[in-house]
């Protein structure tokens, strides 16, 4: 995929070129920005993602919801729930739905594809950040297996197999976002020890003079997200849902897990 950037002969100021655009409201795709967009300095330097988030925050180093289209998400959402009724006419059982808010931060997609080294889930057109429901499925999966809180036949029929299709359908995890709220922010970790991580040969001992190694990559804070199920056999379904509130709970989602990221109240 073709990546694009802004040349700097074309637009000599970076920083007032994004204030232009977040004053006039026309900066309301993120992941479009942050996925298609790039500024290089004078020196053809690429700006980092702290310089992209510093152009894009006015120094305050966080992406606000001022700065997406509410109102269309809030159209989306109301498709979404359109979805949601129509299934259910289908014959679809929805559990009541769980709304977790985030225990401290979360990062999903930390390791796709980015011009930035790291990354983050967006919604593709309205910026907001979700969990695919592969994801949801994947880690409500691993603990069911894991804690052995299903026997192998439960496991097949909610989750199923490579000869079987499971019957519960894990959807998207969508956030519920107030106004004004800095809900996307910079977040850094710091590789001590790069030379002796990336000798393969084993030679070289880690040691204190070695520079740390900033990465600085974008994380979800203060914020709750939807979690919703749904099958034909509302047992399974409910089932599903309960093991979802633990999984989200006791294991968490996403990367850097181990860290305290991605778990849920």
């Amino acid at each position: 995929m073709a990546r694009y950037y802004l040349p700097k002969k074309d637009f000599p100021n970076p920083e007032q070129f994004i204030n232009d655009i977040i004053e006039n409201r026309f900066l309301n795709n993120i992941k479009l920005w942050l996925d298609k967009y790039c500024f290089f300095d004078e020196n053809k330097n690429k700006f980092d993602l702290r310089g992209q988030i510093k152009l894009l925050r006015n120094k305050k180093l966080a992406i606000s919801s001022n700065m997406i289209s509410l109102q269309d998400y809030e159209n989306y959402l109301q498709r979404i729930n359109f979805l949601y009724e129509s299934l259910r006419t289908q014959g679809y059982y929805f559990p009541k739905p769980y709304e977790g808010r985030i225990e401290w931060r979360l990062v999903v997609g930390l390791g796709n594809e980015s011009v930035y080294e790291t990354s983050i889930t967006l919604h593709r057109n309205y910026s907001v950040p979700i969990i695919p429901g592969s994801a949801i499925k994947g880690i409500v999966h691993h603990y069911a297996e894991k804690h052995k809180k299903l026997l192998r036949d439960e496991v097949i029929e909610i989750f199923g197999s490579q000869n079987k299709k499971g019957k519960v359908v894990f959807f998207d995890a969508l956030p519920i976002i107030g106004q004004n709220k800095d809900f996307i922010v910079l977040d850094v970790m710091n590789v001590h020890y790069r030379d002796y991580y990336q000798d393969e040969s084993g030679e070289t001992p880690p040691g204190d003079w070695m520079n740390p190694n900033p990465v600085f990559f974008l994380a979800v804070e203060g914020i709750k997200f939807k979690f919703v199920v749904a099958s034909k056999d509302s047992n399974l379904a409910e089932r599903a849902m309960k093991l979802l509130k633990e999984a989200t709970k006791k294991i968490g989602i996403g990367a850097k897990t181990s860290a305290g990221y991605g778990y849920f109240e």
